[in-house]
């Protein structure tokens, strides 16, 4: 690459001054004031709420909104995986708001609803990009952020959401034939960010191959065999059951209606204003990694890092499981998709189970473990000695 990689993804460097930001907001938006509430990870840029005058006779007009600003560090000309991933997936969360999440609005999946700047009105063109994305600020109704390990009420509420945006996008590569961007290894100068990801999570290996060879071979001897063969049967099985992944399902990124912790719990005034008969609901941001795949990937990653060990045992796992299964298969014949007696076999969708929880540990193999590394550890290997013990249930 010639030049630097920020420039050929058009993302420039903002300014965090008041007439920077008055700059990019639509003319009816009038900025009261503005509060930085994060950078966003390696100093790639911002996240501001802004605080917007709501006496306009325009109804529509809100309170405050979220602004994700990036401006990345330089680079060399010939940047590093990991930078140019970082880049390509703000890319990718921006095409995603814009163009996939507006299907959202009727689901049980509640994302921010995406806003356009001053630029993209001014062209007519959603894909105008300055590096700047503007987002409804969802702790207006979602102020409770999801932190330490969720019981089971928190649980299910997550993989209700799950089961309503994976429901919604389900089949999405077979169906429609979304544009796919490639792994950063992949990507060329000259290429057009349009899409999502051609493989949703953080994890997907081809992406990192760094935190592969950082596996210690022998320790994990009994891995190593199935490594490529699991990532292979994953891309294959994407092609008739993909759906949209959200691609980093973690606490961080999960916000409640109300405290899930129980009246016990060290909650805000706006939780306990909340009766604790109001149904709890959950919503989800930060969509860097969202692309195709399988949709136990989303849901092994959330429950190996983010909720209670005792919800774990065999069998409150298959619990849990079951209960995403079906809720998943109303939101799939809700929709208009091609009849099918059982668009999802339960059969299948453990088998899919099997290839996601090997995954997710290759990953911890290589990057580190926490969270219920000793649960995904043990099952990893009972899911292992099966495919030995009889092959024709691992993959080929």
């Amino acid at each position: 690459m010639n030049a630097p990689v920020y420039a050929i993804l058009n993302l420039t460097r903002m300014s965090s001054s008041r007439t920077s930001i008055t700059n990019l907001l639509p003319s009816e938006f009038n900025l009261l004031s503005y509060t930085q509430l994060a950078s966003l990870w390696s100093n790639y840029g911002h996240i501001y709420r802004l605080h917007l005058d709501s006496s306009s006779k325009q109804s529509d007009i809100p309170k405050t909104l979220i602004l994700k600003a990036i401006h990345p560090p330089s680079s060399e000309d010939d940047p590093s995986e990991s930078h140019l991933r970082k880049l390509l997936s703000y890319k990718v969360e921006r095409w995603f708001y814009y163009h996939l999440a507006p299907r959202l609005l009727s689901s049980k999946a509640k994302v921010a609803q995406a806003y356009r700047t001053k630029l993209q009105l001014a062209s007519g063109n959603l894909d105008e990009d300055d590096g700047n994305l503007l987002l409804e600020d969802l702790t207006t109704e979602f102020p409770i952020p999801a932190h330490g390990s969720l019981g089971k009420e928190g649980t299910v509420c997550v993989v209700d959401w799950l089961a309503g945006y994976h429901g919604t996008f389900f089949a999405i590569q077979s169906l429609e034939k979304l544009e796919l961007v490639p792994p950063p290894n992949e990507f060329r100068q000259g290429d057009r960010v349009k899409g999502v990801w051609q493989r949703g999570t953080y994890y997907y290996l081809e992406t990192r191959r760094d935190e592969l060879s950082y596996v210690d071979e022998n320790e994990y001897a009994w891995l190593m065999p199935w490594i490529e063969r699991v990532n292979t049967a994953i891309g294959k099985e994407n092609e008739t059951w993909g759906t949209l992944l959200h691609g980093d399902v973690k606490g961080a990124n999960i916000l409640f209606n109300r405290s899930p912790y129980g009246s016990d719990h060290k909650s805000s005034k706006t939780a306990t204003q909340n009766s604790p008969n109001t149904t709890l609901r959950a919503a989800l941001y930060d969509f860097q990694y969202v692309g195709v795949g399988l949709p136990t990937l989303d849901l092994v990653y959330f429950m190996g890092t983010s909720i209670q060990s005792s919800l774990l045992s065999p069998s409150s796992e298959l619990e849990l499981l079951e209960h995403y299964h079906a809720t998943l298969l109303e939101v799939i014949n809700a929709q208009s998709l091609p009849a099918e007696n059982d668009p999802y076999p339960f059969e299948t969708f453990l088998r899919h189970w099997d290839l996601a929880i090997v995954d997710w540990y290759r990953f911890m193999a290589g990057w580190g473990f926490w969270g219920n590394d000793r649960w995904v550890g043990r099952r990893a290997k009972e899911i292992v000695k099966k495919w030995e013990d009889d092959p024709r249930t691992g993959p080929s």
